[in-house]
C-alpha cells in the first residue's frame, strides 16, 4: 500500500544552478535526521551526481513514497566535488518533510442503518418476474484515491450489476447498482 496522493508517491525538482566560469560536479544525497526518531524516512534523489556547465543549471528530483499514516522528515544535501563545503557555494542544506496518508471511503447512500449501525438497502414491493434496482453509494472523503471492493454473496433474488471493485477519486462518489429481482412469493 502507498500511502500519498499518487501511487507512485510525490515528486519534487530542484533547480541546481552553476553561477561560475567552470564546470562542477555536485553529488546529493537525502538522508533522515538524527534528532527524530518518531517519524519515518520515505526520500530518494535522483540523480544522485550531475555535472553542471558554467552559468547553466540543471534539476533533481526529489521522490517523497511514504508506505504508512504519519510524519516523514529528512536531510537532503548537495555538495559540490572538490569544493570548500565551508563556503556559502560549497554545499546546500535543508530539510525534508512529508506526511502519509489513508484513504477514507464513505457511504452515503444507503441512508438507513440497522440496529448495528450497518447501511441497509430496503427495496419496495415488486412482482415476480419484474425488477427493482437500488444503489450503494460511495463517497471518497480522503485525499488520495480509494479502491471499493466488494464480496458479493450469490443468491438468486440479488445480483450486483458491474464491476465488484472499483478506485474512486478524492472528493468523488461512485455508485455500485444491486438488482432485486423476485423469483417466487
Amino acid at each position: 500500500m502507498v500511502a500519498s496522493k499518487n501511487p507512485e508517491g510525490a515528486k519534487e525538482r530542484f533547480k541546481i544552478m552553476n553561477p561560475n566560469k567552470i564546470p562542477c560536479t555536485v553529488k546529493f544525497a537525502v538522508k533522515p535526521r538524527q534528532q527524530s526518531k518518531s517519524e519515518g524516512f520515505a526520500f530518494e534523489v535522483t540523480p544522485d551526481t550531475l555535472t553542471i556547465d558554467p552559468h547553466k543549471h540543471k534539476y533533481v528530483t526529489v521522490g517523497f513514497n511514504p508506505t504508512a499514516m504519519m510524519t516523514y522528515g529528512g536531510i537532503f544535501e548537495a555538495m559540490v566535488e572538490n569544493g570548500d563545503p565551508e563556503s556559502k557555494s560549497g554545499k546546500l542544506v535543508f530539510e525534508l518533510r512529508g506526511e502519509g496518508t489513508l484513504p477514507t471511503l464513505l457511504v452515503d447512500k444507503p441512508e438507513e442503518v440497522d440496529a448495528e449501525g450497518t447501511p441497509c438497502l430496503k427495496f419496495k414491493k415488486t412482482r415476480i418476474g419484474r425488477d427493482s434496482i437500488l444503489s450503494i453509494v460511495l463517497k471518497n472523503e480522503g485525499q488520495v484515491p480509494a479502491t471499493a471492493r466488494f464480496d458479493a454473496l450469490q443468491h438468486e433474488c440479488f445480483t450486483f450489476l458491474g464491476n465488484l471493485s472499483h478506485t474512486i477519486t478524492p472528493k468523488s462518489y461512485h455508485a455500485f447498482d444491486i438488482r432485486f429481482n423476485p423469483k417466487q412469493g
